[in-house]
């Protein structure tokens, strides 16, 4: 199964609720990071997705 998840979607500057572009993605039991912007450790948190491991970034 695929999993997708828009970490973030903000622009230049993180707002409140509104972090810096990321996606991450889950399938076959590999995790693919892409765009890694900030605050997107804390945004995989909220959404219950562990940051570790990360096998693509």
């Amino acid at each position: 199964m695929l999993d997708v998840c828009l970490l973030g979607t903000g622009g230049m500057m993180p707002l409140p609720y509104r972090w810096l572009t990321s996606l991450m993605m889950r399938y076959n039991g590999k995790s693919i990071l892409i765009d890694c912007g900030e605050g997107t450790q804390i945004a995989m948190r909220e959404k219950g997705w562990s940051p570790n491991p990360i096998d693509i970034i």
